[in-house]
């Protein structure tokens, strides 16, 4: 006897429902998420990162991402280049110093620029207010970061060599301690060290006007092996950056207080400077210029000893932004 259509239809759908996973890749809910460790430097400039991982981003996009909170982009980029992270934040100047050694690292995009995150400050009763008086100071730098190229590019401005100053090699979190401690006369130091120097330290402080006169990217690197490898990861985390940039244009005073809380930072600080930071995934020609232009100090100062220019385009690579982000700027 002939089954009745009815009960035909119905087995037919459940083999085919029970089936369906041979055909049909599970998706980001349902697959193991995949595991990525990300050298974050520990400054508001990161603030996307912290923001996709406190508000679920990157889990939404199917990544068990671990952040790990490293103290300046050159020490990012080195725990990239140890394999202890599978992708770093590190800025312009990082980038640009180590392309002169090695190109086996890329860009995957830019997501973040500020014209006032670097400082020189010093004590205020140091009796520093010109530039012309930081000759013959001790200088606190972060040797091969924005830090050195900052500092040098200001005193360019004002006619006065990098030779005529005594550079001291510090880390970013040294710098607070060495200016009250008198090891250096000034520092140039980026956010939130900067600010920490300001107001935890028992003098007073002063910060020579600088705002403009630089204008600092943080960007997202991995090595390029890595990129062959974990394509689908680079534009997960990317999705998620881009939701993160989302939340911070519309949701100020919340992306502010995930800041504070991660960083441990006096809100007060983070509420002064939060418009010197304009978030945005991007990979532009304006990247170029600036690396270009940075490796042309480096040559002309003598601060590497090669003399001819990186191929930067070389190190772009704008795949994952372009498939993440279909209407981010991209370098043509």
């Amino acid at each position: 006897m002939a089954k009745p259509k009815g009960i035909l239809l119905v087995t037919l759908l459940l083999l085919v429902i029970a089936g369906g996973s041979i055909y049909f890749t599970p998706s980001s809910e349902t697959a193991s998420p995949l595991r990525v460790k990300l050298a974050v430097s520990t400054t508001p400039l990161s603030s996307p990162f912290y923001i996709a991982l406190k508000n679920g981003y990157f889990a939404d996009e199917g990544l068990d991402a671990e952040l790990l909170d490293i103290a300046g982009g050159k020490r990012c980029f080195q725990a990239l280049i140890d394999g202890d992270a599978d992708l770093a934040t590190t800025s312009d100047s990082v980038i640009m110093f180590n392309s002169f050694s090695r190109d086996d690292f890329a860009i995957l995009s830019s997501f973040v620029a500020s014209d006032n995150d670097i400082k020189l400050m010093t004590l205020t009763n140091s009796g520093i207010r010109q530039p012309q008086q930081l000759e013959g100071k001790r200088i606190g730098v972060v040797k091969g970061t924005a830090s050195e190229f900052f500092l040098s590019t200001y005193l360019l401005i004002f006619g006065i060599s990098i030779n005529e100053v005594e550079l001291v090699s510090l880390h970013p979190d040294q710098m607070p301690e060495a200016l009250h401690t008198d090891k250096v006369d000034v520092i140039s130091v980026w956010e939130p060290f900067a600010y920490k120097a300001a107001h935890k330290g028992p003098q007073p402080t002063y910060t020579l006007p600088s705002k403009g006169l630089y204008n600092l990217s943080f960007n997202l690197v991995t090595l390029k092996p890595h990129i062959t490898d974990h394509q689908q990861t680079h534009v997960r985390l990317l999705k998620a950056l881009k939701r993160a940039t989302l939340f911070i244009a519309n949701h100020p005073q919340e992306a502010q207080e995930i800041v504070v809380a991660h960083l441990n930072l006096d809100p007060a600080f983070i509420h002064a400077t939060w418009n010197d930071y304009i978030f945005k995934l991007s990979l532009s020609n304006s990247l170029i210029s600036t690396l270009e232009n940075e490796a042309s100090w480096a040559i002309e100062n003598g601060v590497v000893s090669s003399t001819q220019h990186p191929n930067f385009r070389k190190l772009i690579d704008a795949s994952a932004l372009s498939a993440a982000d279909p209407g981010a700027t991209l370098i043509r």
